[in-house]
């Protein structure tokens, strides 16, 4: 079975090192990448082509939405999952609108974040952790 590509972008170093460690327990997912702001993330996702883009909201230079309003640009782009410590419902909205799969939060268990990152490999949309969801809903 091939695995899962995916490229981790968050500004915080200890945060990337923590969620490679997770995503790596999988047999099934190969982190590719880890990138600290927006023109990173964008500039490895044209040379490497990674499956799923982890994208954090807030970064430096460009933060996720801008990303993902960059993405639109690039052919065949990136299945995108958001894990952000942000759920006010602008960022959820405005990431849905630009095409991102589904929005986690960052307390999100290490279980739930790989079975989310599966089903998006999968061509799943619209998912979202249960804080996130309910925040919609208020």
């Amino acid at each position: 079975m091939k695995k899962i590509r995916v490229l981790i972008a968050d500004d915080t170093p200890g945060v990337r090192t923590g969620i490679r460690r997770l995503l790596e327990r999988s047999s099934q997912i190969e982190v590719v990448g880890e990138v600290a702001d927006g023109y990173e993330a964008l500039e490895f996702i044209k040379n490497h082509h990674p499956d799923i883009l982890l994208l954090d909201m807030e970064m430096p230079n460009l933060n996720g939405l801008g990303v993902l309003q960059k993405l639109q640009d690039i052919p065949d782009p990136v299945r995108v999952l958001v894990l952000s410590a942000y759920i006010e419902k602008e960022f959820v909205h405005g990431v849905l609108d630009y095409g991102a799969a589904g929005y986690l939060t960052k307390d999100d268990t290490v279980l739930h974040l790989v079975d989310t990152i599966h089903r998006v490999a999968n061509g799943e949309t619209g998912l979202f952790s249960p804080k996130v969801r309910k925040r919609m809903h208020n």
